[in-house]
């Protein structure tokens, strides 16, 4: 973060005693990266590594009855040509009913099904990943449902063509939770993070990172209200310490660079111009615009 500024030449002359007593605005250290755990969010596991789907992917199957016949007779057994075994009602030699299916890796899709896809309500129990629970279109989680992975994180909300989209809140076994939107298994759109610590994040999301608008908050009080790029300070923003000094300015790369506008506690104005983090020249002057136009202070601050 910035460093303490070296004092500008008093511009009237005789007052070059007081300038050693003029109290030099200081942007400190900022805790967020000055921490060993910079406290980012977690990333949710998804099952788009493996197969997610509930559907089977060759409907051949062998059976000890005829093909041409209708048949409507429960509890009765399909053996498919990639390994999985259904046993449940079938209709017309296909899975239509409550039933059960056993896939070769071991995952396990219980529920209503129609013509050999889940549909309506229905569980799956991954062998290597989550347990959910909820509601299937053909053959996929779509709607309403609920994860749960075996360190005892659990996602519930919507789902859509078999993957987290819409909104919903994930609790992470260490505690920390995100209630926003989602799109494709990832943090995606509007929401709020928090940490066990009393740390959180409201604002803007891409593809699991913190990316736009936000408003990042400290239990003691400090904030920071401004614009982010892949999970750091990019853009224009506001640090707000807890003690009542701010930073107004620029950033990149979660350091100040840029012009900024730096307030201590009484009050007091110092204009600068920072660089990676470091404060290289200032000025006070007391006219200039820091803020942009249309900037509203804390969009997501609730």
């Amino acid at each position: 973060m910035g460093q303490e500024c070296q004092k500008c030449q008093n511009k009237q002359e005789g007052h070059a005693n007081e300038i050693h007593k003029q109290e030099v605005i200081s942007s400190d250290s900022d805790p967020e990266y000055e921490e060993e755990d910079e406290k980012q969010p977690q990333k949710p596991p998804s099952m788009d590594s493996k197969s997610n789907t509930s559907t089977f992917i060759k409907e051949q199957y062998n059976s000890l009855e005829s093909k041409q016949e209708q048949i409507e007779s429960p509890l009765n057994q399909l053996k498919f040509q990639d390994g999985g075994i259904y046993t449940g009602i079938i209709i017309n030699n296909m899975a239509n009913g409550l039933g059960r299916l056993v896939m070769t890796n071991g995952d396990v899709h219980e529920g209503s099904f129609i013509n050999n896809k889940l549909e309506g309500d229905g569980k799956c129990i991954y062998a290597r990943g989550p347990i959910y629970t909820g509601q299937f279109k053909q053959g996929k989680s779509c709607g309403l449902g609920i994860e749960v992975w075996p360190d005892g994180s659990v996602y519930e909300g919507e789902f859509q063509n078999g993957k987290k989209h819409g909104k919903g809140v994930y609790k992470w076994s260490q505690q920390s939770t995100y209630n926003g939107e989602w799109a494709d298994n990832m943090i995606n759109g509007i929401g709020k993070y928090e940490w066990p610590d009393g740390r959180s994040y409201q604002g803007q999301w891409v593809r699991n990172q913190m990316h736009g608008r936000g408003f990042y908050k400290w239990i003691d009080g400090k904030y920071y209200d401004g614009e982010y790029e892949n999970d750091k300070k990019s853009g224009f923003g506001i640090f707000n310490w807890s003690d009542g000094k701010q930073y107004q300015g620029y950033w990149l790369d979660g350091k100040q660079h840029g012009k900024g506008l730096m307030i201590n506690k009484e009050g007091k104005k110092k204009f600068g111009e920072w660089q990676n983090g470091k404060l290289i020249s200032c000025s006070d002057e007391s006219n200039l615009q820091i803020i942009p136009d249309g900037w509203f202070l804390n969009t997501f601050n609730q």
